[in-house]
């Protein structure tokens, strides 16, 4: 079994609430590629992306969604894309790639709620060379609860796993399990 560890590729996102539309959100950000594309655990072939640390090409990141408060519950609902921007220096593309979420969330205490996400995302092929690379692209649903914390006003840090209950992985041989995320946020 091979493994890879570092630095990946880095998320930066950009939230804008217009006071036109209570509850919409619109979300601009980019993926810049910070983490090593040549380190991975094949040799002498293009590895799909998720068996990178990064892709060397920058995306953009396009988004939308909607909340609402209904009794002690917030519904919240959001459509984002990744698109590649460009090519890699070796010739790498990542797929362009779709998630649709819906969450439901309630506060535990004043600074604690906890989510309960359903979502679902698609994944085009990845290209080497102007070539589809066989065995990338994906369609999977999965599940996510998550606890959030609300520090003050600005400062929020989060925690969730996703977990895989539908995978269709294109023969890439791979069972993703459970993902673990830990996030941070703060406003301007």
């Amino acid at each position: 079994m091979s493994t890879i560890s570092g630095l990946s590729d880095i998320s930066l996102l950009g939230t804008w609430r217009p006071s036109q539309v209570p509850g919409l959100h619109l979300n601009l950000g980019f993926i810049a590629p910070t983490g090593d594309e040549r380190k991975q655990p094949l040799v002498g072939v293009a590895a799909p992306s998720v068996f990178q640390l990064g892709t060397g090409a920058w995306q953009v990141l396009l988004g939308a969604g909607y909340s609402k408060q209904a009794g002690d519950w917030n519904l919240s609902t959001r459509l984002d894309v990744s698109l590649p921007l460009e090519t890699s220096s070796q010739g790498f593309r990542p797929a362009e790639t779709y998630f649709l979420g819906v969450t439901a969330g309630r506060a535990i205490t004043d600074s604690v709620a906890f989510n309960f996400t359903v979502q679902g995302s698609y994944t085009n092929k990845d290209e080497y060379r102007g070539m589809d690379l066989a065995n990338t692209g994906a369609t999977m649903i999965s599940v996510r609860p998550s606890l959030v914390w609300q520090i003050n006003e600005r400062l929020t840090i989060s925690g969730s796993v996703d977990i895989p209950v539908y995978r269709d992985l294109n023969a890439t041989g791979i069972a993703g399990g459970p993902i673990w995320r830990i996030g941070f946020s703060t406003n301007f």
